[in-house]
């Protein structure tokens, strides 16, 4: 999800830079309502693994493009085994196809395990937006917020939380403790520390964003020992609403995660937590400062980063970069910064 999010600012950018432009974004269907209500994009929700799977399911992929519109352009924002397949079937037929830059070889020299490159890696962001400057049409990437909410679904959001009997007269703070890998992930123990130290500070409340059984069962754990200052978002709300809902927040403490990049895009403060994976790498909050990072530095724990998306197990096996981040660090953080 979060390389799809990224690539939002870029659309949005583009096309309020060039108003006679039409752009389809083909992505999996549940990261099609990212870009449904941008003007002039439409969104080709594309089922890869299961109506456009192999290549048979891309060989159908490209018929139906084809018969939606004529593309002068296309870009490869993926540069997958699947998009190489529909690109050059789009080449077959005479169309410019461009593909953006991964970066992969530099990515491999900042996490090999031994001499690994210092060196800091552009902004996704900034690699999608340099595709399209290659195509020739340059562009500056405009300030946030890059999501477009409906009234709609913010009338949907207030009328949830007015159900839940939540009303903001506190200071309001986001969790997003869970990541797709270990190497991203907090020790959850920690948020019970921060969350006393925060209470202890100010009235507050804290909302839990995320999903799956396991990630809600944590939640409901918390929620159980500080009842009056927790909300359980995860499982109750659709994403545009969870979106609404993070624009109301004071702060948002996540991990390397999607949420996180939700949240930066959507210009809320925040504060991340960074273990096994780096900023260097290039997909750090989107438009934030060192002030809503932290991390153990590289000098201190040279194994830094471990991977470019994050991993299982730890080089070291003790997950020193995430289990040195003391709760009371992030939780002065959160408290100076609110």
């Amino acid at each position: 999800m979060g390389d799809v999010v990224l690539l939002v600012p870029v659309i949005r950018s583009f096309i309020a830079s060039y108003p006679d432009v039409e752009v389809t974004v083909v992505t999996r269907p549940k990261y099609a309502s990212f870009f449904t209500d941008i003007e002039r994009v439409i969104p080709f929700p594309a089922d890869v693994d299961h109506t456009y799977n192999g290549i048979f399911g891309m060989r159908e992929l490209f018929k139906k493009l084809l018969k939606k519109a004529s593309y002068d352009i296309v870009l490869d924002m993926h540069d997958h085994i699947r998009t190489v397949l529909l690109r050059n079937l789009f080449k077959i037929f005479a169309n410019k196809v461009l593909v953006f830059d991964k970066g992969r070889k530099e990515k491999k020299a900042i996490t090999r395990k031994e001499n690994k490159a210092a060196t800091q890696l552009i902004h996704a962001v900034e690699r999608y937006r340099l595709v399209f400057e290659k195509a020739g049409f340059p562009f500056s990437i405009q300030p946030p917020p890059y999501f477009t909410l409906k009234k709609s679904v913010k009338d949907e959001t207030t009328e949830w939380l007015v159900k839940n009997g939540v009303i903001k007269n506190e200071k309001w703070i986001g969790f997003a403790p869970f990541a797709m890998h270990r190497s991203k992930i907090w020790p959850l123990d920690n948020y019970t520390e921060v969350m006393n130290q925060l209470i202890a500070r100010s009235p507050v409340k804290f909302f839990l964003f995320g999903g799956g059984e396991s990630e809600i069962e944590f939640f409901e754990t918390l929620k159980k020992n500080f009842p009056s200052h927790v909300v359980v978002v995860a499982g109750q709300l659709k994403l545009k609403q969870e979106l609404a809902l993070m624009e109301m927040l004071d702060m948002m403490l996540c991990v390397d995660s999607s949420n996180m990049h939700l949240a930066s895009l959507m210009g809320v403060p925040m504060i991340s937590i960074w273990g096994g994976t780096h900023t260097d790498v290039g997909f750090g909050p989107y438009g934030k400062g060192e002030e809503s990072i932290v991390q153990i530095s590289r000098d201190e724990l040279p194994c830094r980063p471990c991977s470019v998306y994050g991993r299982e197990n730890c080089l070291r096996g003790d997950f020193a970069c995430l289990t040195w981040i003391k709760p009371e660090t992030v939780a002065e953080r959160i408290h100076k910064a609110t």
